[in-house]
């Protein structure tokens, strides 16, 4: 495990906790092994950032957080709770209550408004439709998109359309969000606008946040970053708005 400055794991509450999780693909002789033993704490109030060459392993990791797929050996406790030990339809609806997603490319459906795209993971969970989407349209308000409710995707800006697949990961009040590459489709002022909106999810509510980026443009937004290289972790630092921390393999 990583051994952060204990004046600021006082501080902090640990949202993700993954401790020797390695993950291998394959079987017999033709197993790859694509995570090394990953230790990573992520704490709740903070943005952490998953960076690293494509093939790292950074995909894989946070398919493991989120509960999509599982390690080989290791566990992985969120919120207290280790997702490996749960049936799966416990799973399923833990997954569904406390995992938002956002994904590079939106995932809007073109059919549906924008308030009916928010509303998809409440519908999900056997919440009416009127209800979801009186609850979507409230989602959208807060992030300045009420008044493109009931707008298809193919009427939105590029940053309307990430705004409403922001919409679509809070309407539930998950408290740990999964981005991956979510200002890659962006161009800068967009990509800086959506990270100050995470960055104020993040201070404000009681949520953690990880974000996989290839976006460099981006990485003072994160509280820390960790540099992801063939399957293991080689450093977790803060960006240098930050408080001053590093911490190298030799810490592990």
């Amino acid at each position: 495990m990583v051994s952060l400055n204990n004046s600021i794991q006082q501080e902090k509450k640990v949202a993700v906790a993954c401790r020797g999780i390695i993950r291998d693909f394959g079987a017999g002789q033709a197993v790859t092994r694509v995570l090394h033993g990953i230790d990573l704490e992520v704490f709740v109030g903070e943005i952490t950032f998953l960076v690293g060459p494509s093939g790292c392993g950074k995909t894989t990791l946070i398919s493991i957080i989120a509960g999509l797929l599982n390690p080989t050996s290791g566990s992985i406790h969120l919120f207290g709770e280790e997702i490996g030990a749960m049936r799966s339809s416990r799973l399923v609806d833990f997954r569904s209550k406390n995992i938002g997603f956002i994904f590079q490319q939106f995932n809007l459906l073109p059919s549906l408004t924008a308030a009916e795209n928010a509303a998809v993971p409440l519908i999900g969970q056997g919440v009416s439709f009127r209800k979801a989407v009186a609850e979507a349209v409230a989602t959208l308000e807060q992030l300045e998109m009420g008044k493109h409710a009931k707008k298809y995707p193919n009427q939105l800006s590029g940053g309307q359309q990430q705004r409403v697949a922001v919409a679509r990961s809070l309407v539930h009040h998950p408290r740990l969000i999964i981005c991956d590459e979510p200002t890659a489709s962006l161009d800068a002022t967009t990509g800086q606008a959506v990270m100050e909106m995470l960055k104020k999810l993040a201070s404000s509510i009681d949520r953690a946040i990880i974000v996989v980026t290839h976006d460099n443009r981006i990485f003072s937004f994160a509280d820390r970053i960790a540099h992801i290289a063939d399957g293991k972790i080689r450093e977790i630092e803060r960006p240098s708005n930050s408080d001053s921390l590093r911490i190298t393999p030799t810490e592990f």
